[in-house]
Order: structure tokens, then C-alpha cells, then sequence
């Protein structure tokens, strides 16, 4: 009885030594789905491409052909082969699935590889030589943000400063009277410029802000029209300026006046001659 129960253990032991899964748990007889390519026999993996395809396990196509054949991971869907950098950094093809490498595949332009190694982050923005980390407002620089490792006009998120006004996502410099930076003043023929140093001014543009009622544009000045007479304009400029005196007007009998009294003469004396012969007579 002794001698049946030992044989009948060990028949037991040499089917279940046949049927063993293996390592990575494939059932006896069946292609592994883990290890592309491998077949399991005897509780051991053996390739056997014929029978189990690579493309059994996602990600893993077939090379070659014959008993050149081999599994290799397949390309991502972006093209990229397998292990290979994507040019979509920093991304890599891995097990035909995209995961992120900055340390392997780099970082795009205006981003650096991030403390963890794996991903990137944006490089800090430079305002004139003061650093704006990304996401925060310029210290220096009125509405502006670093965003994407750029800064930006974001007046809606940093305030403008004193001297500025708000217009969209800008901050507008303005001169000492009000006037915009780029728009002409009420008093003409003042525009509002920003000058070398950053500051806004208010400077002459006639031609463009046009001149005050009465005045003509020369230039970017105004000046108005010369109003000085023409007879003594150049005692004005020596300082001796005499105001004409009008003639007097003749009087109507002013131009007859000697030729009145001759001819009254002539008369007198004809008078006068006739009394004589009259008085006379001979």
C-alpha cells in the first residue's frame, strides 16, 4: 500500500513539473504576454515567433524575417522609434507609448530641464536685467508678465503703476497734463512722445497736432501771422516808431481860391475905367 501511494505522488509530481506556468506567469502552452515572441513549455520561456506573434503585446512589432526575426518595440504614434527622442521634447518613444525625458531628450526652446529630471520648466524672464520668474508681474516694467518665459502686456493681472493708465492689456504712459503717449495734447501743438529714458514728454508737432486758432504751422512750431505796417516797420525794429500824422483835407474852395481874385481884380479895374470915362468925357 506504502509502495502505491509513492508511485502515485510521484506521477503527480512529473504532470505537475509538465504543466508548471512560468516566470512571468504564462500558463503552460501558451505565448507569453508579457515577453513578446516567447512560448512557455516545461515551466520555461522559449522564442517561438511562428506560433506567437510579437504583436501579441501591444507596443512590439516583428523584424526581420525567419530565424532573423526578432521583437522590437514598436514606433509611437507621433513616428518616433522605439527609445528614440520625439522631436515633440521632451518626449521619448518608450514601449510605444510618449513619456516624458527632459534629462535624455532636452527641453524646447526658452525652457530647461526641471529638478525632477523628467520634465521642463520655463526659464525666468529678463526685464532689463531684473529676473521675473514665470507666472509672476515685473517688478520693473508697469502691466507686464512673464508668460512662456516671455513677458507680456497683462495689465489685467498686474496692475499699473502711478504715471500709467490702463488701456486693454497695456499700460500707457502719460505726460505731466494727462495726454496719452502717442496723442496730442489739448494745448497745441503738443504731443505726447516717450523719450530716451523712458520717461513721456511733451514736445512741438505742429504737422501733426495742427496750431491754436490764428496760427500757422512752420515746422513743428506755430507762429502767427506778422501784422506790423508796411511804412515804419524798420523805425519799429530801431525802437523809434512815430505814428503818422494824416494830412490835412483841402477845402472845396481852396483850389480856386487865386484864380477868384484875379479875375475879381480885372473886374474892379474894368469898373473902375469906365467910372473914369464916364465922369470925363472929351
Amino acid at each position: 500500500m506504502r509502495k502505491l501511494s509513492f508511485f502515485v505522488l510521484l506521477l503527480l509530481g512529473v504532470i505537475f513539473a509538465g504543466t508548471a506556468p512560468c516566470v512571468d506567469g504564462t500558463k503552460h502552452g501558451s505565448c507569453s504576454k508579457v515577453t513578446p515572441g516567447l512560448y512557455c513549455i516545461d515551466g520555461k520561456l522559449h522564442p517561438y515567433l511562428q506560433l506567437c506573434p510579437c504583436n501579441l503585446v501591444p507596443g512590439w512589432v516583428q523584424q526581420g524575417q525567419g530565424d532573423d526575426a526578432t521583437c522590437v518595440q514598436a514606433k509611437c504614434a507621433d513616428g518616433t522609434e522605439a527609445g528614440k527622442c520625439s522631436l515633440n521634447k521632451p518626449k521619448q518613444c518608450v514601449a510605444g507609448q510618449l513619456v516624458d525625458n527632459s534629462s535624455a531628450c532636452g527641453c524646447p526652446q526658452g525652457m530647461k530641464v526641471a529638478p525632477n529630471g523628467i520634465t521642463c520648466e520655463f526659464i525666468p524672464c529678463n526685464d532689463s536685467g531684473v529676473i521675473v520668474p514665470e507666472g509672476t508681474c515685473s517688478p520693473k516694467s508697469s502691466g507686464k508678465k512673464c508668460v512662456s518665459g516671455q513677458l507680456v502686456d497683462k495689465a489685467s493681472d498686474c496692475p499699473c503703476k502711478s504715471g500709467t493708465v490702463r488701456k486693454g492689456e497695456s499700460c500707457i504712459l502719460l505726460c505731466v497734463d494727462g495726454t496719452e503717449a502717442g496723442s496730442c495734447s489739448t494745448s497745441k501743438p503738443k504731443e505726447c512722445v516717450i523719450s530716451e529714458t523712458g520717461s513721456a514728454v511733451l514736445v512741438d508737432n505742429a504737422q501733426k497736432c495742427g496750431c491754436p486758432a490764428g496760427m500757422s504751422a512752420e515746422g513743428n512750431r506755430c507762429v502767427a501771422p506778422s501784422q506790423l505796417p508796411i511804412a515804419g516797420t524798420m523805425d519799429l525794429i530801431a525802437g523809434n516808431a512815430t505814428v503818422p500824422t494824416p494830412e490835412k483835407s483841402a477845402s472845396p474852395f481852396s483850389c480856386f481860391c487865386c484864380p477868384a481874385a484875379f479875375i475879381g481884380l480885372l473886374l474892379l479895374g474894368f469898373v473902375f475905367s469906365k467910372k473914369q470915362l464916364t465922369d470925363n468925357p472929351t
